[in-house]
């Protein structure tokens, strides 16, 4: 069964469509000033706490170090998405499971983290990371998912993810820009809403 993870969170406001909805995963930026979705530690602390208990918490960053891991994990994340280079001893020694990203320039170091029990899935992202933009699923197909989970992201939509299900079968959806607001301010309820329902009809 496909699960679906929407990415992102920023406010009250999108926890409490998270609560009506119920997403099997959410994500908060943390640690990468760059994004627009960025949120403090204290921001996600408060986050989390509203957030219904049943939706899984994913950390999302961007090249952590260890200190900002263990803050992480002190925040209560259930999970830490890394992007970009990583220190193996940073993965290796996380106190939550990892999920590693990758995007269509590195992807053939997935094979560096098949025998990694502290990896417990992989996220395949666009070239860049949380630009809502696509790439050829198909150079998925033959890459060994090593008993991880697979979580597709990068441009996914209303619109798309039924073809997305139905060329991979990934175990998780990841969606952020692909429910936002007209405005960028945050998330639509009414995108959520439809895409969580285009999901779920699939399964």
């Amino acid at each position: 069964m496909t699960k679906i993870k929407i990415c992102g969170i920023t406010c009250r406001e999108d926890v409490e469509i998270l609560n009506e909805f119920l997403p099997e995963y959410a994500g908060f930026v943390m640690f990468f000033p760059k994004s627009r979705r960025n949120i403090s530690a204290q921001t996600a602390v408060n986050l989390l706490s509203l957030l219904d208990k049943r939706i899984k918490t994913v950390a999302v960053t961007v090249c952590p170090t260890a200190q900002k891991v263990g803050e992480i994990a002190e925040c209560g994340f259930d999970f830490i998405q890394m992007h970009g280079e990583v220190e193996s001893s940073v993965i290796d020694n996380s106190p939550i499971p990892v999920f590693k990203a990758f995007n269509v320039s590195d992807i053939d170091k997935v094979c560096v983290y098949a025998e990694n029990k502290t990896v417990c899935g992989y996220v395949f992202d666009a070239a860049s990371p949380g630009s809502g933009k696509t790439f050829d699923w198909e150079i998925l197909r033959n890459i060994p998912n090593n008993n991880k989970l697979v979580v597709l992201a990068g441009g996914l939509d209303c619109k798309n993810v039924t073809d997305a299900i139905k060329i991979l079968s990934p175990d998780i959806v990841d969606v952020s820009s692909g429910v936002e607001n007209e405005e960028k301010t945050g998330k639509s309820r009414e995108k959520i809403a439809e895409f969580i329902r285009t999901v779920r009809k699939n399964l």
